[in-house]
C-alpha cells in the first residue's frame, strides 16, 4: 500500500515535509504551500523526490541545504538518500532523499536546497514555535565545565542507565517502549547509554520475555558488507524511531558501541577507505545530528584515543560535519593516560582501570580517581564503572579474579563519581547475552529484583544533587579534607556556600571551611535518604577554620551537607528544574525576625502537599513542630510559643517531598 502511495506521489510531483506526525509533500521543483510549524529543538524533516537514475543513489549525487535563522545566521548542512522513505529500497531502488534540521531559534526560518549534479533545487520556510520545546543539546556547562548543561547554559544532573539489548532493534517497537523506555522515564532517567545506536553487532542480546525478533540477525546491522551497497534502511528507520521517541521525552542517548563493530564481530571501521569514512560520517550526521538528544557520539569501547585512522579521526570528522556540536568522545580504559585535551573531543568517557590491581576494580576509590584524572576542562562521564555494572562486571570479576562486588560497592562508586564532579551510568539488570525487561534479572524497577534497592539509592543521590545542593556551582575539593582515609572520603564544594562530603562506613574527617554562617546542615544516610539535622556552624576567621566531623554511626555511608542560608536546596527558577518555590513562599509573609516569645508566623502554601515546619537549636535538636501533615494551598497563621526557649539563634526548616528550606531566626526576650 505505502509503495503504491509513493509511486503515485512521484508521478503527481508532490513533496513531503515531516515534523513528528505533520506531513506535506512536493517534488524537487515544486513549492510548499501553507505555514509549516516546527517545535524549538525538535526535528524539521523534508522528503524530496528525485527520479533521476544513478548507479548508486547513496553516492551518485549530493543534496545540500542552506538554512537561515530568524536572526540571520546561516547553517550549511547535508541531506541523505533514504530509499522509498519508509525503510525500503537500496542503493539502486527508491527515489526519496531527505533533509533534516534542528531549529534553535523561535521565528521564521528559510531554507534552500541544491543538488551537486545541477538538478534544480528549491526553497521554502517554516515557523519555529516554542510551545512544547525540547531542552536542547547536552554540552559542557559554560560556567563550570565539570558539569553538563542543555545548550551549555542550563545545567542538568544526569540520571543515566545503561540499556544493553542490541538485538531489541529487531523486536516490536511498542513492547520495547512500554517495557523498557517508558518505565525508565517514569523513574526519572533523563539519559541512557545504548548499544543499538549505531546498530552493528551483538544481536543475540534481546529481551527474552518480549516478542520474537521479526528480522533475521543478518538484516539487523546498518550495513554488513560493502558500505555503499549493503545499507539496511529499515534499521536506520528503527533506530530513528527509538531516538525520536526518546527525543520527544528529552532523554539523552550515548552511543556506547559506536562505529567500529570489529571489537564485537561486526563491520570494521578500519576496513573502510578514507573516502568511505568521510562519506559514512557525513551520512550519519545528516540522519542523526538533528535529534537534540544524541548525547553523544562514541567510536567504540576501550580504545587508545590517539589513532588518526580510528577514534581520533572519527572525532575530527564529526567536528567537521556536526554543525550542532553534539558531545563526542572515545572510551578511555586507562584514564590516567588520556587524550581528552585534544579539541576533537568535547567530553571524556572513562573506565576505572589502571590505578590498582584488577582485584580492586570493584572498589569505589578507583572510580573517583578515574573521574578526577579524566577531567581536562571538559565534562567526565563514567561509561563503564566496574562496580556500577551488574550486567557484566559482577560476573566477570568474580569468575576471573575471585573478587565479589556487591550493591554497597555500587552505591559507593556512584557517590565516588559525583564527588569527583562527574556523571555516570549504571545497570542493575543481569544476563550478558539474552536479557529480561522484568523479573529478578530484568530492569531494577520491580520488587522481585534485589537491585531495586540500588535504584532507590541512585534516586537518593539524584535528589541530593538536584534539590539539596546547587551542584553546578560545586567542584571536587578533596584538598579541603584532612585526617581522613583518602580511599573512603571525598568532597564536593563551593567554598563559602556549600559543602558535600561522602564518608564510606562513617569514617571521621576534618574539613577546611571558609568564613560564613552554615545554617542548613545535615547528615544524610546514603542508603535510606534519612536526614539528621546538625548544629549551626559559624566561621569567623577570614582564612577559614578546619573542623573535625564524626558521622552519627559506622553502620552506613554518610553524606555531610553544609549550606549557607542562601542555598535554596531546590532547583532554581533560572534553570527551570522540577517544582519551584514561589517567591512569596520563600520569604514568608510577615515573618518576624527577630521574634518574641509569642509570635505568629504567616505564610502561603503554593499547592496541596505534605509539609512540615520545625524549629531546631544550634545543636540540631528539634525544639518545636509548627506544621506537620497535609495542607491545602492557601495562607496559614501558625502561633509559635517560645516562652520556654532561651534567647539566641534558632533554625527553622521547612520540609516538602520535593524540597527543604532552612533559615536562621533570632529569638529576643
Amino acid at each position: 500500500m505505502m509503495k503504491n502511495i509513493l509511486k503515485f506521489l512521484s508521478l503527481t510531483g508532490l513533496l513531503i515535509v515531516i515534523m513528528g506526525s505533520f506531513l506535506i509533500e512536493k517534488n524537487a521543483r515544486g513549492a510548499a504551500s501553507g505555514s509549516v510549524k516546527v517545535i524549538l529543538y525538535r526535528v524539521f524533516e523534508l522528503s524530496v523526490i528525485n527520479n533521476k537514475l544513478y548507479s548508486n543513489k547513496f553516492t551518485g549525487v549530493e543534496l545540500t541545504v542552506s538554512y537561515t535563522s530568524p536572526s540571520g545566521k546561516k547553517y550549511e548542512f547535508s541531506g541523505f538518500f533514504d530509499g522509498d522513505g519508509n525503510g525500503g529500497g537500496n542503493y539502486q531502488t527508491g527515489n526519496i532523499w531527505k533533509i533534516r534540521f534542528m531549529p534553535n531559534e523561535v521565528g521564521k526560518w528559510t531554507y534552500k536546497y541544491s543538488w551537486s549534479d545541477s538538478t534544480p533545487g528549491d526553497s521554502g520556510s517554516f515557523d519555529c514555535v516554542s510551545e512544547g520545546a525540547g531542552k536542547g543539546i547536552l554540552q559542557a556547562y559554560k560556567d563550570n565545565p565539570h558539569w553538563l548543561a542543555y545548550n551549555g547554559t542550563k545545567p542538568v544532573w544526569l540520571k543515566s542507565y545503561y540499556v544493553t539489548g542490541h538485538g531489541a532493534i529487531g523486536q516490536e517497537f511498542n513492547w520495547v517502549i512500554d517495557s523498557v523506555y517508558s518505565r525508565l522515564v517514569d523513574h526519572g532517567y533523563n539519559h541512557l547509554q545504548a548499544n543499538w545506536l549505531l546498530s552493528l553487532c551483538c544481536f543475540s542480546q534481546y529481551y527474552l520475555d518480549g516478542p520474537p525478533k521479526d528480522l533475521p540477525d543478518s538484516e539487523l546491522p546498518v550495513y554488513n558488507g560493502n558500505l555503499y551497497t549493503t545499507m539496511h534502511l529499515e534499521i536506520w528507520h528503527r533506530m530513528e524511531r527509538y531516538l525520536g521517541w526518546l527525543n520527544d521525552h528529552d532523554v539523552g542517548i550515548h552511543m556506547f558501541l559506536g562505529v567500529d563493530g570489529s571489537q564485537n564481530s561486526g563491520p570494521s571501521w578500519f576496513s573502510l577507505t578514507s573516502a568511505e569514512k568521510d562519506w559514512f560520517t557525513k551520512y550519519m550526521v545528516a540522519r542523526l545530528a538533528p535529534f537534540a538528544n544524541l548525547a553523544g557520539w562514541n567510536f567504540c569501547w576501550e580504545v587508545p584515543g590517539n589513532r588518526e585512522d580510528g577514534e581520533l579521526g572519527f572525532a575530527q570528522l564529526l567536528q567537521k560535519y556536526d554543525i550542532f556540536n553534539h558531545l563526542r568522545t572515545y572510551e578511555c580504559q586507562f584514564p590516567q593516560d588520556n587524550y581528552f585535551s585534544n579539541p576533537a573531543y568535547n567530553f571524556a568517557a572513562v573506565e576505572n582501570h589502571g590505578f590498582s590491581p584488577k582485584t580492586e576494580w570493584g572498589k569505589a576509590w578507583t572510580h573517583h580517581l578515574a573521574c578526577l584524572v579524566g577531567y581536562k576542562g571538559k565534562p567526565v562521564y563514567m561509561t563503564e564503572g566496574n562496580a556500577l555494572w551488574r550486567r557484566f562486571w559482577y560476573q566477570h570479576l568474580e569468575q576471573k579474579y575471585g573478587v565479589t562486588v556487591d550493591q554497597n560497592d555500587l552505591r559507593q562508586s556512584a557517590w565516588a563519581c559525583a564527588t569527583a564532579g562527574a556523571s555516570f551510568t549504571w545497570c542493575g539488570h543481569s544476563q550478558v547475552n539474552g536479557l529480561y525487561a522484568y523479573g529478578p534479572d530484568g530492569l531494577p524497577l520491580t520488587s522481585d529484583n534485589k537491585f531495586l534497592s540500588s535504584e532507590n539509592q541512585i534516586s537518593i543521590l539524584a535528589r541530593v544533587m538536584n534539590k539539596e545542593v546547587e551542584f553546578y556551582k560545586m567542584n571536587p575539593h578533596d584538598d579541603l579534607l584532612s585526617n581522613r582515609d583518602t580511599l573512603k572520603i571525598w568532597a564536593l564544594a563551593q567554598p563559602g556556600r556549600q559543602y558535600l562530603v561522602f564518608s564510606i562506613g562513617g569514617n571521621p574527617f576534618s574539613l577546611l571551611l571558609s568564613k560564613g554562617d552554615y545554617v542548613n546542615n545535615v547528615w544524610l544516610d546514603s542508603k535510606t535518604g534519612d536526614e539528621t539535622p546538625m548544629e549551626f556552624i559559624n566561621i569567623t576567621g577570614s582564612s577559614g577554620e578546619t573542623k573535625t566531623f564524626t558521622p552519627p554511626d559506622i553502620g552506613t555511608d554518610w553524606v555531610l551537607i553544609l549550606r549557607t542560608d542562601d542555598v535554596l536546596g531546590v532547583e532554581d527558577s533560572e534553570h527551570s528544574y522540577g517544582k519551584q518555590i514561589p517567591q512569596d513562599f520563600l520569604l514568608y509573609q510577615n515573618f518576624p525576625n527577630p521574634f518574641n516569645p509569642a509570635t505568629t508566623i504567616q505564610f502561603d502554601l503554593p499547592e496541596t502537599g505534605k509539609y512540615s515546619l520545625k524549629i531546631y537549636n544550634l545543636l540540631g535538636q528539634e525544639v518545636a513542630t509548627l506544621l506537620n501533615g497535609n495542607k491545602s494551598a492557601g495562607r496559614y497563621n501558625v502561633k509559635f510559643n517560645a516562652s520556654n526557649l532561651a534567647s539566641g539563634i534558632y533554625i527553622y526548616r521547612l520540609f516538602e517531598s520535593n524540597f527543604n528550606l532552612s533559615r536562621k531566626m533570632l529569638l529576643m526576650k
